[in-house]
């Protein structure tokens, strides 16, 4: 299964209600670099390239294709406890 994970959802200058997903802790400790630290970890397979959020067209994001064969929520959640 195809997921689609924007950087945007690990932003702490974001909202909730603007897209992000995981809790404010997790958040102020998110760089890309260590999102794909994490993923490298799980064994998942991704790709990386550049992208706009579409709530927030106006800021530049980065949008993580992933394989996985789990729920994306189940996966934000891992990846959430892993930054916290």
């Amino acid at each position: 299964m195809t997921l689609t994970l924007y950087s945007h959802y690990f932003n702490p200058k974001s909202s909730r209600r603007l897209g992000r997903r995981v809790n404010l802790e997790a958040a102020r400790n998110f760089t890309d670099s260590k999102l794909e630290d994490i993923l490298k970890s799980m064994n998942i397979r991704y790709e990386v390239r550049d992208a706009r959020y579409p709530r927030v067209p106006w800021e530049k994001s980065k949008i993580y294709t992933v394989e996985a064969n789990i729920k994306k929520s189940t996966l934000l959640s891992l990846i959430e406890r892993k930054l916290s």
